[in-house]
């Protein structure tokens, strides 16, 4: 069984992207690669507000997130959740923590449009909660699994 620890430090691991996925209105299937954190129980995003996942979000679709390496044979992991998406108040701390772990922490270093980002309330601050997943580790391809079909169950639940 995958501890907690090994997923929250899975997915603070600097640099590693979030493939988001869902269904728009009209059915048709969304994909998007994005920068993302995970805190206080949800994955968080900052995208621009034409974006179909934003739109996505802002109705409580149901989105996928996939968060993974394929190095083999020791380094398969791989988190993957759905959840409810949700629109968030503009949280300029937020954004920077998501900005800071792409860009490091020097925010003087950052081009400009990132730092005009961060407190920019037109971009949207957006979230998925993990209420059902699972987060695998094949170490020499031998499968190491925790599932959860709600909040409670996950790895992500205060203990």
């Amino acid at each position: 069984m995958i501890t907690p620890s090994q997923v929250a430090e899975f997915l603070s691991e600097d640099l590693r992207m979030a493939q988001v996925a869902a269904v728009s209105y009209s059915g048709a299937p969304l994909l998007g690669s994005v920068w993302f954190v995970f805190g206080d129980d949800r994955f968080w995003f900052s995208s621009h507000p034409s974006s179909p996942l934003v739109a996505a979000a802002a109705r409580a679709a149901d989105l996928a997130v996939l968060i993974d390496q394929f190095d083999p044979p020791d380094r398969i992991r791989q988190v993957r959740v759905r959840g409810p998406g949700r629109v968030e108040t503009h949280h300029p701390e937020r954004v920077q923590q998501i900005y800071e772990r792409y860009l490091g922490r020097d925010v003087s270093a950052w081009p400009d449009f990132f730092r005009a980002r961060v407190n920019d309330d037109s971009w949207i601050l957006w979230s998925v909660s993990p209420h059902r997943g699972v987060a695998t580790m094949n170490p020499n391809f031998h499968e190491e699994s925790t599932r959860w079909d709600c909040f409670a169950e996950s790895p992500f639940a205060p203990s």
